[in-house]
């Protein structure tokens, strides 16, 4: 393998202060992409789309909760599902094994709905069942709710 060359750090701060250039250049294109996308038109849903949640059917905009912004993370759980942790099982004892793993970081939602943000994961695992192996993923008072249709 070549590794790059040591160098003293006066070399090193001067190829940091280059590569710092580059970076920022980088960065504000990036941040002038997410301003365009911001003001991209909206589009109106006309789609009724239903699911079933904790406390029975919901809509679309149920899911947001009153909130003006929702997150919805689509959980992989269902028979055509093959991302499975090796030698663990599978549908219906276990979901994708990424978005497992992603239902294991997220931590309370109070940040989120602090900023009027709600956070649903949505999946089309039969209902009463989280998307996490054995429902062992405890989302707190995120909403895990079921779609039995394509979203």
């Amino acid at each position: 393998m070549k590794t790059p060359p040591i160098v003293s750090a006066q070399e090193w701060n001067a190829a940091r202060q280059e590569l710092l250039v580059e970076e920022k250049k980088l960065t504000r294109a990036r941040d002038a992409l997410a301003a365009k996308r911001r003001r991209m038109p909206w589009m109106a849903v006309e789609k009724e789309y239903r699911f079933d949640g904790p406390d029975g059917p919901m809509s679309l905009l149920d899911l947001f909760e009153g909130r003006r912004q929702l997150i919805v993370y689509r959980a992989f759980y269902a028979p055509d599902v093959t991302t499975y942790p090796q030698g663990g099982g599978a549908y219906p004892e276990r979901a994708c094994v990424g978005c497992s793993f992603l239902a294991d970081q997220v931590a309370h939602p109070a940040h989120l709905n602090a900023r009027d943000t709600t956070l649903a994961f949505v999946s089309r695992a039969p209902p009463g069942r989280d998307p996490g192996p054995e429902g062992a993923h405890g989302l707190g008072a995120d909403p895990v709710v079921h779609d039995h249709r394509r979203f």
